[in-house]
C-alpha cells in the first residue's frame, strides 16, 4: 500500500515538472529521477557528456550519465526494425576513485523506467549495493503550430 502511494506520488511529481517544461518555453526537456526500492531519492536533467553523482544510502557513489542516442545506433536499430522509441545512452559509474569507472552501459527509452543493480534489471551490477531504477522522462510538448501539422 505505501509502495503505491509512493508511486503515485513519484509520478504525479514527475507529470507537473513535464507540464512546466513544456509551458516555460514549449521545448521537450529529459528529466530523470532516481529510486530505491520505490522511493524517490533525487530528481534531475541531464546534460549530455556530464555525469550526475549521488550518494547511495549504503554509502556507494554512483555517477549516471545521460546522452541522445546517436544517428549511428538509431541506423544500426532500423536495419532490423521498421521503427523504434526516442532512445538515450545510460552509462553508471562508480564515483569512489579519484577517477570514474564505468559500471554499466545500456540504451534505453527517453520514456522508460530502467533498472540496475546486484538483482539486474536493465543490466545487472553486482557491485552496488542498492537496486536503483532510473524513470526516464521526455515529454513531447505539442503548441498550436505543431497541432496544426498533425491533422
Amino acid at each position: 500500500m505505501i509502495r503505491t502511494l509512493v508511486l503515485a506520488l513519484t509520478l504525479g511529481a514527475t507529470c507537473t515538472a513535464s507540464f512546466a517544461s513544456c509551458m516555460s518555453d514549449g521545448a521537450s526537456i529529459q528529466s530523470v529521477e532516481l529510486s530505491i526500492v520505490g522511493a524517490a531519492k533525487e530528481r534531475w536533467e541531464p546534460v549530455t557528456g556530464k555525469i550526475h553523482r549521488m550518494r547511495l544510502p549504503s554509502g556507494f557513489e554512483l555517477g549516471v550519465q545521460i546522452d541522445p542516442a546517436t544517428k549511428e545506433k538509431y541506423q544500426q536499430l532500423l536495419e532490423k526494425l521498421p521503427a523504434i522509441d526516442e532512445l538515450v545512452k545510460i552509462t553508471l559509474f562508480d564515483m569512489r576513485e579519484s577517477s570514474p569507472v564505468e559500471l554499466s552501459t545500456t540504451w534505453g527509452g527517453t520514456n522508460s523506467i530502467q533498472g540496475f543493480g546486484p538483482r539486474g534489471g536493465a543490466n545487472k551490477v553486482a557491485v552496488m549495493p542498492e537496486q536503483v531504477q532510473l524513470w526516464l522522462h521526455k515529454p513531447v510538448c505539442l503548441n498550436r503550430e505543431s497541432l496544426k501539422s498533425r491533422q
